[in-house]
C-alpha cells in the first residue's frame, strides 16, 4: 500500500525548489507561516488571504509551474475552506496539502478525510495559533 508521502510531489525536490501556496485570512499567521516556510529554506511562496484569491493564484500557476504545497485555513470569510477545498478538487490540483485551523482535533480530522475523499494528498494538519516552535 502506497503512503500519501510516496505520490505527493513534493518528494524529491529541494526545499528551494518548492512551490507553495499559503491560505490563510489572519495576515499574522499567513506572515507566520511564511516566514516559517523560508526559514526551512523554501522561498517560492504566494500567500493569499482568502479562497478567492488563491483559486485566482492557483489558475495563474497552471500555464507556467504548478503549485507542489498547499497549505489551508479551513475557517475563513467568504469562501470557508472546506467550499476552497472542493473547488481546487475540481480544477484537478495535484499538490500535496496540509490543514491549517484553530478547529479542534475532530474537525481536523474529519476535514482530512474529506480532502483525501476528494483525491488531495494530505501530508497532515497544523493547529492554530502557529507560533514559531
Amino acid at each position: 500500500m502506497n503512503s500519501p508521502e510516496a505520490k505527493s510531489p513534493v518528494v524529491g525536490k529541494s526545499r528551494d525548489a518548492l512551490k507553495v501556496l499559503v491560505v490563510d485570512d489572519d495576515p499574522f499567521q499567513l506572515e507566520l507561516i511564511a516566514e516559517t516556510l523560508r526559514s526551512l529554506g523554501v522561498r517560492d511562496i504566494t500567500e493569499t488571504t482568502s479562497g478567492d484569491q488563491a483559486l485566482a493564484a492557483i489558475s495563474a500557476s497552471r500555464d507556467g509551474s504548478p503549485f507542489d504545497l498547499m497549505l489551508s485555513d479551513l475557517h475563513m470569510p467568504g469562501m470557508d475552506g472546506f467550499q476552497f477545498l472542493a473547488s481546487v478538487a475540481q480544477g484537478g490540483f495535484a499538490g500535496a496539502l496540509i490543514i491549517v485551523s484553530g478547529q479542534t482535533s475532530d474537525v481536523l480530522h474529519s476535514a482530512a478525510l474529506v480532502a483525501k475523499l476528494r483525491r488531495f494528498t494530505v501530508l497532515g494538519s497544523i493547529a492554530k495559533p502557529v507560533d514559531k516552535e
